[in-house]
């Protein structure tokens, strides 16, 4: 079970990573159209991006915090750090792992027995940003519930108060 509060934060925490991954992986795939630009490099800019997108409206949205405290972003970054590493990492381990495949959907010209393609999605990349996401959620979470955010008097773990069954 968890608290009331808890499951409001977790939830505008998912909207703020829905929008932060939709910046990351439309970063992460415009990089990686450029035939120069190593999957690491692009996947690092992507995440760097995401991060101070999500810091503001984790910030300001979810935790509600308004005040500029350099120490708070300090453990963001540090927070961040770790997990945009992690998010890296595993972003690589999937890339190598997945199956190299894609995902058409094409015009086919029946008279002329011609096929164009009209969509295509790496799904290894796909897949590979996914995993990396999660990975990176789950970190991210947890550092920001009872670390970046908490405030100094309160407590983590609300005793019977607004529980959700």
């Amino acid at each position: 079970m968890i608290s009331r509060e808890t499951y409001i934060e977790l939830t505008k925490f998912g909207i703020v990573g829905a929008l932060c991954f939709g910046l990351d992986l439309s970063i992460y795939y415009g990089l990686t159209t450029l035939p120069w630009m190593p999957t690491f490099v692009a996947k690092s800019i992507s995440t760097a991006s995401s991060t101070l997108f999500n810091y503001y409206l984790n910030k300001t949205w979810t935790w509600g915090q308004n005040n500029r405290d350099a120490k708070r972003f300090t453990r963001y970054i540090v927070l961040y750090s770790i997990s945009g590493l992690l998010n890296v990492l595993s972003n690589e381990i999937f890339l190598q792992w997945l199956p190299n495949n894609e995902f058409q959907m094409l015009i086919v010209h029946t008279e002329q027995a011609l096929q164009k393609p009209f969509f295509t999605i790496k799904l290894d990349k796909f897949l590979a940003v996914i995993g990396a996401t999660v990975v990176g959620m789950v970190v991210n979470f947890i550092g920001q519930k009872w670390w970046v955010f908490r405030e100094p008097s309160g407590t983590a773990f609300p005793e019977d108060e607004g529980k959700i069954h």
